[in-house]
């Protein structure tokens, strides 16, 4: 059905769960974002200067003290960041009371536009102005803009969704795992 864009519209629910969210706050912060770079560059670094101590023991009585310091630290840190992280998202997702049982909001995708409502709130995004589609096993990630996504977890109309979106939005914006 490539290049024949569907005529249909349709409604979908955003059925979150725990797992779900905990899987896209991995994806948009370390993933997309690059948010794991940082902390490799750290630890690349002090291991770097903790490697240029050790060679330097021979001269300097205390160069293996400051590189095992250096070390330690270079390490400990980027796990220290990463098991806040993950346990920062965990505490968000319970904060939220997600549940597969319980749609956060619902998304209408037409020809036209996408229709989003959230409880009292509703909001209109053009087809044009989606900044990224990601789909994943078991979700699609519509990003409206670089700071706002809607998730679509898996349902019986995931496939004709994903098609819809992508029949309307830029082939560079597509991304598929």
């Amino acid at each position: 059905m490539a290049g024949k864009k569907q005529t249909t519209t349709l409604t979908l629910a955003g059925n979150i769960d725990r797992k779900t969210f905990f899987r896209f706050a991995v994806y948009d912060a370390l993933i997309r974002k690059k948010g794991w770079r940082n902390p490799a560059l750290f630890a690349l670094i002090m291991s770097a200067f903790a490697l240029i101590c050790f060679l330097g023991r021979g001269k300097h009585e205390q160069a293996a003290l400051l590189g095992s310091v250096l070390l330690g630290v270079g390490l400990i840190l980027p796990l220290v960041w990463f098991g806040m992280f993950f346990a920062s998202v965990r505490r968000q997702a319970k904060r939220s009371g997600l549940s597969a049982d319980k749609a956060q909001y619902v998304v209408t995708l037409t020809p036209e536009k996408i229709h989003v409502e959230k409880e009292k709130e509703k909001a209109d995004f053009a087809w044009e102005d989606v900044y990224l589609a990601y789909r994943t096993k078991g979700c699609i990630y519509l990003y409206v803009s670089p700071t706002r996504a809607f998730l679509l977890p898996d349902c019986a109309d995931t496939e004709q969704a994903w098609e819809m979106i992508r029949d309307r939005i830029d082939g560079a914006k597509i991304r598929e795992k």
